[in-house]
């Protein structure tokens, strides 16, 4: 088994909405997030994947959060702006731009802070 990681950031506020305490007031994280794609075997080029596509892709999917409140973002709007929720928005995201190649997107890891991660894998 194969796997290649892009890693990319943004930076984005957010509340939580049914959390008590520090994090249901304002306040922004420096995003680090970790996108990993596995295969059985490289395809053309002896490559899994060209990581200039996957950045590509994932950088889209960012540009749309960063700088932004996230409360106000689709699918945040409705749904708790939590690490798990924000890696798995991008895991489907991604998972749609990548077409045939969407089932070898494995995992979503979205860092908060330098100790503090979420990840989504596929089922």
């Amino acid at each position: 088994m194969y796997e290649v990681e892009i890693i990319a950031h943004f930076s984005a506020a957010h509340r939580l909405r049914e959390y008590k305490g520090k994090c249901e007031q304002l306040h922004g994280h420096n995003y680090k997030v970790h996108v990993a794609v596995r295969a059985q075997t490289p395809g053309k080029g002896g490559m899994v994947i060209d990581f200039k596509q996957l950045k590509e892709i994932t950088n889209e999917i960012l540009d749309r959060l960063d700088h932004r409140f996230l409360n106000d973002q689709p699918p945040f709007d409705k749904i708790e702006p939590s690490a798990e929720n924000v890696a798995a928005y991008i895991f489907e995201e991604i998972a749609r731009r990548m077409g045939p190649q969407a089932g070898m997107l494995h995992s979503i890891s979205v860092w908060e802070s330098e100790t503090s991660r979420a990840t989504f894998l596929r089922d």
